[in-house]
């Protein structure tokens, strides 16, 4: 997947150097490591999770309820 793609599907593009699949592109991982140590919300685009739906492009809860 491409940069422009990417951007393009992100429901805030404006805030994308934050995202998580931004900050791997980057190798920021301890960045990474603080915003990703107490999931609430996972990405629609590539399924990372995040603590905030500000760190990902697409932002769906997580369910942790799944299979209870």
């Amino acid at each position: 997947m491409t940069s422009k793609s990417v951007k393009k599907s992100c429901v805030q593009p404006e805030l994308h150097i934050g995202h998580i699949c931004e900050l791997e592109s980057r190798q920021e991982w301890d960045t990474i490591r603080q915003i990703t140590g107490n999931p609430a919300v996972r990405c629609e685009n590539c399924g990372a999770q995040a603590n905030s739906s500000g760190n990902v492009c697409m932002p769906a809860d997580l369910d942790f309820n799944l299979g209870i």
